[in-house]
């Protein structure tokens, strides 16, 4: 687990859609949205992340900004920065912030992250700062990190759309006199166990041999061409291979290559009978992964930094269900992204 998932796994303990209303006792369904430099990504827990970057012509000094709230009447929005650790100066921990015509103290970088936590009132003030049109600098001895203001005023309006906010005096953009009674509710994280998980040694097959092309019959028959083109064409590499995993007394997990591309590549994952003949559930034909009853998949995009998305599943005991799912949409010179953005999370641990 990387440093950003143990980041919002701590925060949770603590505290390219468009979305349907929804009552609060149905299962709110999560959202991205990005507009100019800002993006949007609200989970179905109701909490909602919001992150700023520096504008296109500031590539050399990546900055972000991230603006978290949870649902519910009027919790707090918390803002933490992230500057790139390697354009830190390496005796400097802490950045000056000067906003809104005017300087706000500092804010202590944490050398090996790029890191550092926005206190009360530097955050109300980026709230205001962020709706205008001047840059919010920050500084460290003679360098400068310029972050945009563009596109936050419509992601910051969206967020208060999710969470039911508009009118209501507990919206950020859009104040009014409506009661915060009728606001999305936070919902609990969902819990998730992993049943009936056996290890086991995997097998593994050459795709040119003839078990293996027995095998991609039975495994195409609930993928198509478009999604597992690899698979269908058997336009195969020299180290390609077919594994085929145990999962308990009944079932494997199958894991073939689907698709490869210029930044990413996808395995597809099938639970079937342990004779290989039947199918039982089609996971995903664009994973990266499988380990301890869990598949996962990572995919780059195309932005600088190879931003991109991220999704989990868990054997449940009868299927693998969905744990996880993150996006990012603009890395702006953060390798891997500077925050994670989920769109669905849960708390996942393996039953006794």
């Amino acid at each position: 687990m990387n440093k950003q998932r143990q980041h919002l796994q701590k925060y949770l303990a603590l505290g390219f859609m468009f979305f349907s209303p929804f009552s609060a006792a149905e299962t709110i369904q999560g959202i991205h949205f990005v507009h100019k430099d800002w993006e949007l990504a609200c989970d179905n827990t109701g909490t909602c992340r919001a992150a700023g970057y520096q504008p296109d012509d500031h590539l050399d000094r990546p900055v972000s900004v991230l603006l978290q709230r949870a649902a519910g009447s009027n919790p707090p929005v918390t803002a933490r920065l992230k500057i790139d650790s390697d354009h830190l100066p390496a005796q400097r921990k802490n950045v000056n912030v000067s906003m809104l015509g005017r300087s706000y103290g500092t804010v202590a970088i944490h050398e090996q992250t790029g890191e550092g936590a926005l206190s009360g009132q530097q955050t109300q003030a980026l709230l205001r700062a962020v709706q205008g049109s001047a840059p919010i600098i920050f500084t460290a001895d003679q360098a400068e990190w310029a972050l945009s203001t563009e596109g936050a005023s419509a992601v910051l309006l969206k967020m208060d759309d999710f969470q039911k906010r508009i009118g209501t005096a507990s919206a950020l953009l859009r104040k009014g006199k409506l009661s915060n009674a009728g606001v999305l509710k936070i919902q609990p994280l969902p819990l998730i166990q992993i049943k009936g998980y056996s290890r086991g040694i995997a097998k593994r097959l050459d795709v040119n041999a003839a078990p293996a092309k027995q095998l991609a019959e039975q495994l195409k028959k609930p993928v198509n061409k478009n999604q597992c083109w690899t698979l269908y064409e058997q336009n195969y590499l020299p180290d390609d291979q077919m594994a085929i995993y145990p999962l308990n007394r009944n079932n494997v997990v199958v894991e073939a290559p689907c698709w490869r591309g210029a930044y990413n590549y996808g395995y597809g994952y099938w639970v079937m009978d342990k004779a290989l003949k039947q199918t039982r559930q089609l996971v995903t034909a664009s994973g990266s992964s499988f380990s301890e009853g869990q598949i996962f998949a990572s995919q780059k995009g195309r932005g600088i930094a190879d931003c991109g998305s991220q999704e989990e599943w868990a054997w449940n005991g009868s299927r693998f269900v969905q744990t996880y799912r993150a996006m990012q949409a603009q890395c702006k010179g953060f390798a891997g992204g500077a925050w994670q953005m989920p769109i669905f999370i849960s708390k996942v641990h393996t039953a006794q």
